[in-house]
């Protein structure tokens, strides 16, 4: 498969993922709700049920915070009620007024470290597992961490700065377009295209899940 078909299709992937895993996320609420009468209740019940993905996304945004020295301050990793909200978790880091590329890296670390996560679950050959509660367990991270790989757009506030920048990146490649021989090419695409094929399963698997749940409830 080419490298330009495998990110097509990746990215096809994680917009299913992002839109499904959102739409599941909601008809998760309406499901407890028939059964429970205290929004409250309802959204800390199913703030609890993707408790694991909550941990991979806020402990993304701690750790790249702190490699970025950006002294994070405080991580709160349990649902806390706010009023009629639920908070899933935070992470507090000192914020430059003007140093907005180090905020946006940490306003995309969860996508990053969902990705890296299901890469290291693969590896370890854990899913599928070779009992049925193995499978079962593994599967249901697989499925509360994609589902948290997303940022809020709290995290992303910053990516508006970056839009000038990477439309004047595009237009310079588009007047001046990089000459690289297959060679060269070859070795910068294989890494990406090696991460995309391993993770390939666990995002089609969670793509057919969420698309289940949504059916089901």
């Amino acid at each position: 498969m080419s490298i330009s078909l495998l990110i097509s299709l990746f990215i096809g992937e994680i917009i299913g993922i992002f839109l499904l895993s959102r739409l599941s996320l909601q008809k998760s609420y309406y499901f407890f709700k028939k059964i429970l009468k205290d929004d409250k209740s309802i959204l800390f019940l199913v703030s609890f049920i993707y408790f694991p993905g909550t941990i991979i996304h806020e402990l993304s945004h701690y750790i790249v915070a702190l490699i970025l020295n950006l002294h994070p301050r405080e991580i709160q990793l349990l649902p806390v009620i706010e009023g009629n909200k639920v908070r899933l978790g935070h992470v507090l880091y000192e914020k430059h007024p003007h140093d907005f590329i180090r905020s946006i890296l940490v306003g995309i670390a969860p996508f990053l470290g969902g990705l890296i996560s299901l890469w290291i679950l693969i590896q370890t050959k854990l899913f599928p597992g070779s009992v049925w509660w193995q499978t079962l367990l593994f599967g249901y991270l697989i499925l509360t961490i994609s589902a948290n790989m997303f940022s809020s757009k709290q995290d992303l506030v910053d990516v508006g700065y970056l839009l000038p920048f990477g439309l004047c990146i595009a237009f310079l490649l588009y007047l001046f377009p990089p000459s690289l021989s297959p060679s060269v090419l070859n070795q910068l695409t294989l890494p990406i295209s090696y991460f995309i094929q391993t993770i390939q399963p666990l995002l089609l698997f969670s793509l057919v899940v969420h698309a289940i749940l949504v059916v089901i409830l």
